[in-house]
Formats: structure tokens, sequence, C-alpha cells
């Protein structure tokens, strides 16, 4: 039986752990599970995350989901709170992997550069108010399971909880994206999410993206 509560600080040290097993092949898996720890942690104590841990019978954990209900103002949040531990994070990782940090620099520095630099000067304008008609998106960024616990309904638990949390903070629309070489991409298909071609990441990698509607 699959139970799905709230990521807690906890969790962090096996949600790292999962993570960089699930998804080796990210770029923020080079930085190593520091960083990663790092990540999680500003992550879940951000206003406006989304973020669930699924545990087994045992209570052990099997499954993470992380997202925003405005995805946003998360970011915004994220740079503004966490911005400094997550730079110094990554100096350190870079400083110790040469190839990592050559590959930060030559293929991820600019666009990093772009980013934090729009975000200072968000700092400095007013919010901008959304429009009455637009929708209310947000977005899941991460679905793990744990590769034993595959096929268990661990990840359909997990989706299912991002739905229902999305829905009752308001959101009109839930946005998913999964790396186009994992199969995950026919499981969503198969719980309803609408293909909505490709995109690239903020750290650089391509992804399928999907739509779930939620009215």
């Amino acid at each position: 039986m699959v139970s799905v509560r709230p990521l807690v600080a906890a969790d962090v040290e096996a949600a790292v752990k999962l993570h960089l097993v699930v998804l080796d092949m990210e770029f923020l898996s080079r930085f190593g599970p520091s960083f990663m720890r790092t990540y999680y942690r500003a992550w879940t104590s951000t206003p406006g995350s989304m973020s669930f841990a699924a545990l087994d019978d045992a209570g052990a954990l099997i499954g993470v989901l992380l997202g925003a209900t405005d995805p946003a103002t998360h970011v915004r949040a994220m740079v503004r709170e966490h911005g400094v531990a997550l730079a110094r994070a990554i100096v350190i990782a870079a400083a110790v992997r040469p190839r990592l940090a050559k590959d930060l620099v030559v293929t991820r520095a600019g666009r990093y550069a772009r980013g934090v630099g729009r975000l200072i000067l968000a700092r400095f304008r007013p919010t901008p108010v959304p429009s009455a008609d637009a929708p209310r998106v947000g977005e899941v960024t991460h679905v793990l399971v744990d590769p034993t616990a595959q096929g268990g309904g661990v990840g359909r638990t997990l989706i299912d909880a991002a739905i229902t949390f999305a829905r009752e903070a308001g959101d009109d629309e839930l946005v998913l994206v999964t790396p186009p070489d994992l199969a995950a991409r026919h499981f969503y298909e198969a719980l309803g999410w609408r293909s909505d071609g490709s995109m690239t990441s903020r750290s650089g990698e391509p992804f399928l993206r999907y739509r779930y509607s939620l009215r």
C-alpha cells in the first residue's frame, strides 16, 4: 500500500539519493549530493512549492514529486531566499569537478547570468498583476519512483496528489515535463495528460511537455 504526504526536511537525504539514481542523466545531478540537498531544502521551504513523498508499508521513501502552483513566483522566491546558498553549492561542486566546471561555463553560464539578471531587475519593479482572465498554470518538475517500486502505483498516486493540491490552490491547469528518452511519457498519456511539444529546461536539457486540465 502506497501512502503520500508532504515532503519534509527529514526526507531530504533519502529524496536526494533517489534523485541521483533515477535522474542521473540530469545536469543538476552532476553537482552531487551536497548541492542536491541544498536544492531540495530550498525547494520545499519556499512559498508556492508543491512537494510530496510516497512511502511504502514500512515507511521507506519510494517516490518523490516536486512542482509549484505558481512557478514564476516560486522561482523568484528561490533566488531571493536561497540564491546565495545555491550559488555557493554550485561553485564548490564545480571547483572539485573540472569537467563539470567547463561544461557549466561553456553551455550554461550565459543562460544562468541572463536569468539571474532578469530576476534581480524584477526585484526593483512592481510585481505584475495577472489578468483576471489569465489561466493559472502550475508545474510538475520532477516525478521520481524507486526502480524497485515501479509498476506498483507510486507514480500514479503522486500525480493524483499533485492534481488535488494544484486544484485546491486555484490552478486551472498543470504542466509537466519529462525527458524524451524515458518511457514515462507513455505513462502520462495513459493518465490523461495531453502532449504539448518539446521545451528546454532552465538548466539546458531537452524535455517533452504535457498538460492536464484541472477544470
